[in-house]
């Protein structure tokens, strides 16, 4: 029974001799393919142990943090269906060169209006716009009646003396299609003036209108009326109306001045 033992035990030592691949000289295939080379960057070790106080076991997920309660998000631009076109930046002193953007449905269409194109100039000395559709101005020569038709007027108001010419501006007027309104305007008729000026001057269809007369005061005076009736107070309406002629004097400027104070006092 001893030798038997011993015989085993010599037999298990020669096998352990002839196999062992790490420290003896073992043929090859005899215990298994041994392990492969270590990954680049990975340090090895006898037993490849994590370092002391390494939790081996991930820990739970830590959630972002959470914005202040007073954040507010930035608004998000909608996106667009279309690609984006992108312009030149414009040059420097130039006009730009993006078009103008006036909404989805592009610029409202304007109505078309009665207003002159531009200011006449030839044959109309002291050419002035006094408000929309209004407009005042010397007596017109020739050149002037042709600077009205030009820019599109539709009747003057002629405000003349007792005994004045009006044939003579009717024929100057109808000939380039103008309509005349002759209103005779004297001291003594100025209420009834000023009544049919501003029946004319309230025609929406009448306009652009182009108010002239014989003399400055007598036009000063229809203005200033004008003014006033349209809830004017009396320095507004005397300093626009200076403008366009008012004056207290000579003989005819202090007649129209007492005329228009008892026109306001019938009222």
């Amino acid at each position: 029974m001893r030798r038997r033992v011993l015989l085993l035990s010599s037999v298990a030592a020669l096998v352990a001799f002839a196999g062992c691949r790490h420290h003896c000289h073992k043929k090859d295939g005899s215990c298994g393919p041994g392990p492969g080379p270590l990954p680049p960057g990975v340090r090895g070790g006898p037993d490849m142990l994590p370092p002391p106080n390494v939790p081996t076991i991930p820990g739970p997920s830590v959630p972002p943090p959470a914005p202040p309660s007073n954040y507010l998000a930035p608004p998000v631009a909608p996106k667009s269906g279309g690609s984006e076109t992108l312009f030149p930046d414009p040059l420097p002193g130039g006009p730009s060169s993006r078009p103008a953007m006036s909404g989805v449905l592009g610029a409202p269409v304007k109505s078309p209006t009665a207003e002159p194109p531009k200011a006449p100039a030839p044959g109309l000395s002291g050419y002035t716009k006094v408000k929309d559709g209004l407009y005042a101005g010397g007596k017109p020569t020739l050149d002037g009646f042709d600077s009205l038709k030009a820019a599109r007027v539709r009747t003057v108001v002629y405000l003349h003396a007792a005994g004045a010419d009006v044939a003579a501006v009717r024929d100057m007027a109808s000939t380039r299609d103008l309509t005349v309104v002759a209103i005779e305007t004297t001291p003594e008729t100025l209420a009834d003036a000023s009544k049919q000026f501003d029946r004319v001057a309230a025609d929406r269809t009448a306009r652009p209108v182009y108010v002239f007369a014989d003399d400055a005061p007598r036009a000063g005076a229809v203005w200033y009326l004008h003014f006033r009736n349209a809830d004017a107070g009396d320095d507004v309406a005397r300093l626009r109306a200076k403008a366009l002629g008012l004056n207290d004097q000579g003989d005819e400027g202090r007649a129209f001045a007492l005329a228009i104070q008892r026109v306001l006092e019938t009222k």
